[in-house]
């Protein structure tokens, strides 16, 4: 029993150390990339969900892997979102105004946008090749 008693207070004197940024910086380290790795798996999952049902829709309610092997090849057109830009969307929901076609962008007063931030997004859809 003595050599017990003596073992607990090491460990009673290993376990009282200070705690300071060297000694943290493993599990802050361990938690930060275990919670990155579950977001970007959850995204992705659901990013391939929401592919998948794409797919599904433009094929008629089933997968056709021809037409998937032909899609991937260049031979058919690849299926479009019905939205495909959901955050302009829904400024111009907030707006009241009526969605605008692709590649047009919506009046500065009906979406609440200044002329600067109107002739940016323009550049940046002509550098798009829209």
């Amino acid at each position: 029993m003595p050599k017990l008693r003596v073992w607990a207070k090491e460990q009673l004197k290993m376990s009282s150390r200070k705690l300071t940024g060297r000694n943290l910086t493993m599990p802050f380290a361990a938690i930060t990339m275990a919670t990155l790795l579950f977001i970007y798996t959850r995204s992705s999952i659901h990013a391939a969900k929401a592919n998948a049902a794409l797919h599904r829709e433009a094929d008629g309610g089933q997968i056709s892997w021809k037409k998937q092997s032909l899609r991937q090849h260049g031979i058919l057109e690849a299926p479009t979102k019905k939205n495909p830009d959901p955050v302009g969307s829904a400024l111009d929901r907030l707006a009241g105004s009526v969605p605008q076609e692709k590649g047009k962008v919506a009046p500065a007063e009906l979406v609440g946008r200044d002329a600067t931030e109107e002739k940016i997004r323009e550049r940046v859809a002509e550098g798009r090749g829209r």
